[in-house]
């Protein structure tokens, strides 16, 4: 960008343009390209960096109909609220169903 700057300031003080509304929009683009440079040096002075990509876990409540039986697992593709999983491994009876699906991680700041 402060290449295009210096392009542009040196066609203006070269003498090759001289229509005023052009010379106005050349130096507009010159001092917004030196004023990205001078916000992105100081940026990097200090050290804003973008924080680290931290996988978030997220887990299916399995419950029975029957008895008070009570699973966590983890989530898997194609698991919604609801989904029928089979027959119960307590009871023998009731039916597994998905009753919640939540994810677990660092709280919020």
């Amino acid at each position: 960008m402060a290449v295009v700057g210096l392009y542009f300031i040196g066609l203006v003080f070269g003498g090759v343009i001289t229509d005023p509304n052009i010379t106005i929009l050349y130096v507009t683009i010159a001092v917004l390209a030196f004023t990205f440079v001078l916000l992105t040096m100081t940026r990097m002075r200090r050290g804003i960096r973008i924080g680290a990509y931290t996988p978030v876990k997220v887990l299916s409540v399995v419950k029975c109909g029957q008895c008070s039986f009570k699973q966590i697992k983890n989530f898997a593709i194609g698991d919604f609220v609801f989904k029928a999983l089979g027959k119960c491994t307590q009871c023998m009876t009731g039916d597994l169903t998905i009753n919640g699906i939540y994810t677990e991680g660092s709280p919020k700041k």
